[in-house]
């Protein structure tokens, strides 16, 4: 029987860690998080990639994902409100990708919504398939057109801040 139990409560907490793997965390400065499920993920846009090559910061090859599907943060984020007091200050805020083991990406407010990187930083919806199974858990953040695409592949995407520079 004992062992019964501690099967069980291990896969309860096997089975809620997937649960919230599908979930991303948006927090904004002041604080205020919004969970966005996976399955709101869907009401997005899907945009696609054949395939992405993935290089170090060295510019060495690491792999390739293939048949890439998901969401453009931007198109996640418009929507949130960043407590910002005029269309000038967003020029002081800046955005903070976080993995489940810590792994974090920064980008600007500016180059997300200003610049043609903006246009492609993908919240990658299909990662297990895209990487052929090597990789479980379901959301992924890519930036296609940087260099050095590993830089700012984002493994397992947990949360996303919204943070301000502070002088």
């Amino acid at each position: 029987m004992k062992a019964i139990l501690t099967t069980f409560l291990i896969l309860s907490a096997v089975f809620l860690r997937a649960q919230d793997m599908k979930n991303l965390d948006i927090i904004t400065p002041d604080n205020k998080k919004t969970t966005l499920t996976f399955e709101e993920t869907a009401t997005f846009e899907i945009h696609s990639l054949d395939s992405l090559r993935i290089y170090n910061h060295a510019g060495v090859y690491r792999s390739t994902l293939k048949a890439v599907k998901g969401v453009l943060l931007k198109d996640i984020l418009k929507d949130i409100s960043f407590g910002e007091e005029s269309p000038k200050v967003l020029s002081e805020y800046y955005i903070v990708c976080i993995a489940t083991d810590g792994y974090k990406v920064v980008l600007s407010w500016n180059e997300l919504f200003n610049t043609s990187i903006g246009d492609s930083v993908m919240v990658v919806t299909n990662i297990k398939a895209a990487t052929n199974g090597e990789q479980e858990d379901e959301l992924a953040l890519i930036s296609p057109k940087d260099r050095a695409t590993g830089r700012r592949y984002v493994k397992q995407l947990q949360a996303i801040k919204i943070l301000r520079v502070r002088l």
